[in-house]
Formats: C-alpha cells, sequence, structure tokens
C-alpha cells in the first residue's frame, strides 16, 4: 500500500473515531436496540466504523480506477487489527457517558 494511501486510511479511522462522531452514531443505534433491531449497541457501532473505512478505501482505489491487491487487502486488515483495541476501547467511553 502507498504511503499516502496507509495514511488516509489512518486517518479515516480517526475521524471515525472522533468522539463527537461516534456519539451521534451511538444515539442513533441505541434507539435500534431499543427497538430490538440489533442486539448490542456497541458491536454494530464498530461494525460502522470498519464499513466506513473500507469503504473509504474502496472510493479511493475506484476513483484511481484500480483494484485493491491482495497485499493492500492484507495491509489494510493489518492496519485495521493494530487500531481495533482502540478503536473499542473509544466506543467504550461514549456507551458509558
Amino acid at each position: 500500500m502507498e504511503p499516502a494511501l496507509r495514511g488516509s486510511v489512518e486517518k479515516i479511522i480517526d475521524i471515525n473515531i472522533d468522539e463527537e462522531s461516534l456519539r451521534k452514531k451511538y444515539q442513533i443505534l441505541r434507539l435500534y436496540k431499543e427497538q430490538g433491531v440489533i442486539g448490542s449497541v456497541e458491536s454494530a457501532l464498530f461494525g460502522a466504523v470498519w464499513n466506513n473505512v473500507i469503504t473509504a478505501l474502496v472510493d479511493v482505489k475506484a476513483r484511481a480506477r484500480q483494484e485493491i491487491s491482495e497485499s493492500e487487502m492484507e495491509e489494510f486488515r493489518r492496519i485495521f487489527a493494530s487500531r481495533a483495541l482502540e478503536i473499542r476501547s473509544k466506543i467504550s467511553e461514549i456507551s458509558n457517558l
């Protein structure tokens, strides 16, 4: 993965785990939990962060008219895995407010 693309992935994670961003999503997902639509707000929020980041990666590659290579996808997995505990921690902080 190119350094610029790697930096973009990291930045998108940062944007998605911003306290205000997480709080807004948490409030919406809490309503779905109360309606019985989802089982866990925290898990849904983690999935939303993952989805936003992978979608941004796909968008960048699509705009460049390039496919995501296996090595880029593997690096994405490593980046996300290395930040997973941080993401989970931020989500836990929001859910405890």
